[in-house]
């Protein structure tokens, strides 16, 4: 059994079945509909369990906080690296599909094909909101600010839930032990429940990782996404150098070898890529980085689940990168001041997006467009289809990112647990018994040996005197 969920949990093996249901998406895009619908059941039920798993994790982690010695120096160390994780994200994105060059030089099959998607494209008004007009600024703004607790978990606004759930943590986090206990133990097992339903979910991974992908390939049958592969390519270059430059922090912060730190965050990694959500590796990154690097939970379970909603630095990678490649798609290069607004856009359109999925996501990025009289509309379609196969690597980098800071935030226990744990001296347990338990003890000792010794005794007569028995 262990051998099988090690083989499910594989990078390998999840590769192998994305590969097969991009091929299976290929073979019959008919079945596109199926399974975008099963896409969406998984996406659903994960969503449900996800949402209260957040807010107890946000809970505990401020209640645990304090006692781990939560000063204002641990929260300053917390804050100003947050702040400038985004643009550092945004920035190095800029300048890696800046010096890739990502989107020029098209041939003459490709500008005849971009050609067609803007005819087809036409005149068509895309909006964020629907048939609805755009809120003002000042009620996005007061979306934020939670009135009732209850209105914003019914709602599911995440952001409102945590500023909520934040408010709420702190003001029983100052109370007496002893006054809400009771309430921890009641939450910790609910906790512990939907940590473990995350788990089951997380156990069709592979079958899990198949439909998305043949969602994907079956979306993008007509061959509208042949100029995304420059775009695709430099996205995931970014997301590997983003990926070793948190891993050789994190290894840096813990004095740790690079290898024992991938050993320790390969689940969550793997689960992170393979699935649209990233709440799926939650429990998984909260475990790796207490449990086997040695952080403090409290910090684990505060800034792991807060930091993708308010440090979207993967999002913010992910828009950077689109913005160039479509000013280079269309032979406008960039200018000194306009990579300067496209890291300021690209961090504001990564906070813009919180709470929306799928194409909505890419839509942002049309704000960013606008802003250099650029046009999107006709790539759509094509980014679209592949907005599913972004999703994971985004997930990816924002988590790393609130593994970097929860490094930098928590101080680390020793890695070599075990080995101090055996080279310590075997505790004494002393056991006192009164001088009747002593006699009484002695005494039946005495008859089971007795009864054993006669047994013996009658067996080997038996076997001398009926040796046919």
């Amino acid at each position: 059994m262990k051998l099988l969920t090690h083989m499910r949990r594989h990078p390998a093996a999840l590769l192998s079945t994305v590969l097969l249901g991009l091929w299976v998406g290929v073979l019959w895009p008919g079945g596109a509909a199926l399974f975008a619908a099963l896409s969406s059941i998984y996406l659903a039920l994960l969503q449900a369990v996800a949402l209260p798993y957040i807010v107890l994790a946000v809970y505990f982690g401020l209640q645990r906080m304090p006692a781990a010695g939560a000063y204002w120096g641990r929260w300053l160390a917390l804050t100003v690296p947050a702040l400038l994780a985004m643009p550092l994200c945004a920035l190095g994105g800029v300048l890696l599909a800046g010096v890739s060059a990502a989107g020029a030089g098209l041939d003459p099959p490709q500008q005849m094909a971009l050609g067609r998607m803007a005819l087809g494209a036409g005149d068509a008004a895309i909006s964020l909101y629907g048939a609805d007009p755009p809120l003002l600024a000042t009620s996005q703004i007061a979306q934020f600010v939670p009135r009732n607790l209850y209105a914003v978990l019914a709602a599911g606004a995440l952001p409102s839930v945590l500023i909520g759930v934040l408010l709420f943590g702190a003001a029983v986090a100052v109370q007496r032990r002893d006054a809400t206990n009771h309430l921890s133990i009641i939450l910790e097992a609910v906790y512990r429940a939907l940590e473990a339903a995350i788990g089951s979910i997380n156990g069709g991974l592979p079958l899990i990782a198949f439909v998305l992908a043949a969602a994907a390939s079956a979306g993008a049958a007509d061959g509208s996404t042949g100029l995304l592969i420059g775009f695709l390519a430099t996205w995931l270059a970014a997301v590997l150098l983003a990926s070793l430059v948190a891993g050789a922090l994190i290894c840096w912060r813990l004095k740790a070898h690079p290898w024992t730190v991938m050993t320790a965050l390969r689940e969550p990694v793997t689960v992170c890529l393979f699935t649209p959500t990233g709440a799926a590796a939650l429990p998984e990154f909260i475990a790796a980085l207490s449990v086997r690097l040695g952080l403090r939970r409290g910090a684990s379970e505060l800034v792991m689940p807060v930091a993708p909603v308010f440090i979207r630095c993967g999002e913010a990678l992910f828009f950077a990168v689109l913005a160039v490649f479509i000013a280079n798609l269309y032979g406008r290069p960039l200018t000194l001041s306009e990579s300067a607004m496209v890291v300021l856009l690209a961090c504001w359109s990564a906070l813009c997006s919180i709470g929306t999925v799928g194409v909505k996501t890419v839509l942002w990025s049309g704000v960013l467009q606008a802003s250099l009289g650029l046009p999107m509309e006709a790539l759509l379609p094509a980014l679209a289809a592949v907005e599913v196969l972004c999703a994971g690597p985004r997930n990816l980098v924002t988590y790393l990112s609130a593994a970097v800071l929860v490094a930098l935030v928590s101080t680390a226990r020793p890695l070599q647990t075990t080995a101090l744990h055996t080279a310590a001296p075997a505790p004494v347990w002393p056991v006192v018994v009164s001088r009747r338990q002593a006699w009484l003890s002695a005494s039946l000792l005495t008859a089971a040996l007795l009864a054993i010794f006669c047994a013996g005794v009658g067996f080997g007569l038996r076997k001398m005197l009926m040796p046919g028995l």
